[in-house]
């Protein structure tokens, strides 16, 4: 499936679906995360593009609304709508750039039934959680905290 690279937002990659269920995947993680060597303090933890894609386009000062329509459901789209007219209110835009904030993902959990949760930090420090649903390689639920 073709997501958006980050920080560009006409360039897309392509991501070759993995036959594992999300419950596998949050073994995966939970295993790796609980092995002998401890994982550095700053590495990322594994998360769906299609979420990361998500994350970034909800906490992020730029808009990226042109490819998600067809990988997010509208409940989806209206929350990352809310929340970017939300910190446009609050930070007025200086420039058109797109922003230069990254966001780490510190923790990454997945159910079955294609769930995912976690918690995310920006540059600034602040953590926020969240809370997503995958059907099919689209994104049907998705929350900030």
């Amino acid at each position: 499936m073709y997501y958006t690279a980050p920080g560009h937002r006409h360039v897309q990659v392509l991501v070759p679906q993995l036959n594992r269920s999300p419950a596998v995947l949050g073994r995966l993680i939970q295993a790796r995360n609980s092995g002998s060597a401890a994982p550095p303090p700053n590495a990322a933890a594994e998360v769906e593009p299609v979420v990361a894609e998500a994350l970034n386009a909800a906490l992020s000062k730029h808009r990226a609304t042109s490819m998600m329509a067809w990988r997010f459901a509208p409940a989806v789209r209206a929350h990352i709508r809310a929340r970017q007219h939300a910190a446009a209110l609050t930070n007025a835009p200086t420039s058109t750039a797109p922003a230069a904030d990254r966001l780490q993902v510190v923790t990454c959990h997945a159910r079955e039934g294609g769930e995912f949760f976690g918690t995310v930090e920006t540059q600034d420090g602040t953590r926020r959680a969240y809370a997503a649903k995958i059907c099919d390689g689209k994104l049907v639920s998705f929350k900030v905290l």
